[in-house]
């Protein structure tokens, strides 16, 4: 429980301590879930569309980066929100989150002209759970492995 000493509204301190458990298991969930449904999208969408897209930006041939890019997002994406398997799926997310930044990297930071912001805030988050894993509420938890 945190020093409510320190704590400017220390009434707080009770909320913080039951909700601090979940916040973790919460980030990993979320980046997972996000990741799986931008793979969805590539993986059952407008392949040629996505295919000429990896093209233009240098990535050829398109094809093979609609399946590499699209199974990394939606299956590495699903076992990083189960926390299973989390720091081998967290691996070619990274990579391919850092790549992303430095592509993004042309039209600027802010995510809002295309910029790398949005990658660059996900590659630390998935960071995050390559070097702690998934936590102790996580499937590598149940299981009781983990890499």
């Amino acid at each position: 429980m945190p020093d409510s000493s320190r704590l400017i509204i220390p009434a707080l301190g009770g909320l913080y301590h039951a909700l601090a458990p979940v916040t973790e298991p919460l980030i990993r969930l979320v980046a997972g879930l996000s990741l799986a449904a931008h793979g969805y999208a590539i993986l059952f969408g407008n392949h040629a569309a996505f295919a000429d897209f990896f093209e233009d930006a240098g990535f050829a041939p398109g094809m093979l980066w609609v399946w590499v890019i699209g199974l990394t997002q939606f299956v590495g994406g699903i076992f990083l929100g189960l926390g299973l398997l989390t720091r081998v799926v967290a691996v070619p997310i990274l990579v391919f989150l850092l790549t992303a930044v430095v592509y993004h990297w042309q039209f600027g930071f802010y995510w809002d002209i295309k910029g790398f912001e949005y990658p660059l805030f996900w590659a630390i988050v998935v960071f995050h759970f390559l070097v702690r894993g998934g936590g102790p509420r996580s499937l590598d938890a149940l299981i009781g492995r983990e890499v």
